[in-house]
């Protein structure tokens, strides 16, 4: 792997991971990646915090829950480590972290149906 990544390249590569295994973009959601931290040299680590925005556009939602519109969690999460360890050129396998560091944001004119059927 040549030099060090920088903060803005880790962003980049995680969101694109998620974009490309989660569908995205959808409408009224916005998938953005605020911090990442890595550890290991190479990085066999990375703990991302990142929020799904919810913008009115997409409106009604069926809930609010960020794990339900991505799925980052099981076979879909090792998608993602695989997308970006690929992207890295890594031969060592690539652990990432959501866990609760996966925040929302709702916007102005958002709404929810959970489960309801709307006619």
């Amino acid at each position: 792997m040549p030099g060090k990544r920088s903060q803005h390249e880790f962003k980049r590569l995680v969101e694109r991971a998620v974009k490309d295994v989660c569908g995205l973009p959808r409408p009224g959601l916005w998938f953005c990646v605020d911090d990442v931290e890595s550890r290991g040299h190479p990085p066999e680590h990375l703990s991302v915090r990142a929020t799904l925005h919810f913008l009115s556009e997409g409106a009604p939602f069926c809930c609010g829950e960020p794990q339900c519109h991505l799925g980052l969690l099981g076979e879909q999460l090792r998608a993602v480590e695989e997308h970006i360890r690929r992207a890295m050129h890594l031969r060592q396998e690539l652990t990432v972290e959501f866990g609760d560091r996966l925040g929302v944001e709702y916007h102005e004119g958002v709404t929810f149906h959970y489960g309801q059927i709307h006619q």
